[in-house]
């Protein structure tokens, strides 16, 4: 960890998604309130998977109880899409956004959350629940930029350590956005204006592949 006072989490979504996110919040796939306009960018058979995959660790539950982060941006997931490996979103990288916040901030907020050492879906993850414990993760392959060039299906799992947020992400639990390019930043800072909010939106081409 770069700093030991700032564990930054990235969430990805589709851009058009942002403005009933920036009014709404971001709510767990189990949750009572859905966006009727959403696109998804995920491979939807795994959604159902993880909708019967219980977390041990309090507060309990299922996956889908929860909102998904990762610790670092240009995750396995954003490669698939970058491949065109995702048969449920035909789109391109471009289109997706990170919404950005950080471990820390979710805890002064008093926000329940867990977090796991490799993709939540493994039957073999560990689950935390206390910041402290962050330190146990695999900080150099969750930073590795390249870790694709050298794969293994470890490395890949453990570059999918998740931070998963209870139920619900409120609006100030966010802060910022960063996207591929300008015409999207520009549609992501009107969402955020129409929703009275003052994100930090920015551009960074090379936050996404190759």
């Amino acid at each position: 960890m770069a700093k030991a006072d700032k564990t930054y989490i990235w969430r990805m979504t589709h851009y058009t998604n942002s403005g009933f996110i920036l009014q709404n919040g971001i709510h767990s796939c189990n949750g009572k309130v859905h966006d009727p306009n959403y696109v998804n960018i995920g491979h939807r058979t795994l959604i159902t998977r993880r909708g019967q995959s219980p977390i041990a660790s309090p507060p309990g539950g299922v996956l889908n109880d929860y909102v998904p982060f990762y610790f670092h941006y240009k995750m396995p997931m954003l490669y698939s899409i970058y491949q065109g490996a995702v048969p449920d979103y035909a789109r391109s990288q471009q289109e997706i956004i990170y919404l950005v916040s950080t471990a820390e901030h979710i805890h002064a907020l008093n926000i329940p959350f867990v977090f796991t050492d490799r993709h939540a879906y493994l039957q073999h993850k560990t689950v935390y629940n206390t910041l402290q414990d962050l330190s146990r993760l695999n900080w150099g392959v969750i930073k590795d930029e390249t870790w694709y060039k050298v794969y293994t299906a470890l490395r890949k799992e453990l570059k999918q350590a998740e931070f998963l947020v209870y139920q619900h992400v409120p609006v100030n639990a966010l802060l910022g956005i960063v996207c591929y390019n300008d015409q999207i930043a520009n549609f992501v800072q009107a969402a955020s204006h129409q929703a009275n909010l003052n994100l930090q939106v920015i551009v960074k081409p090379e936050y996404y592949y190759p």
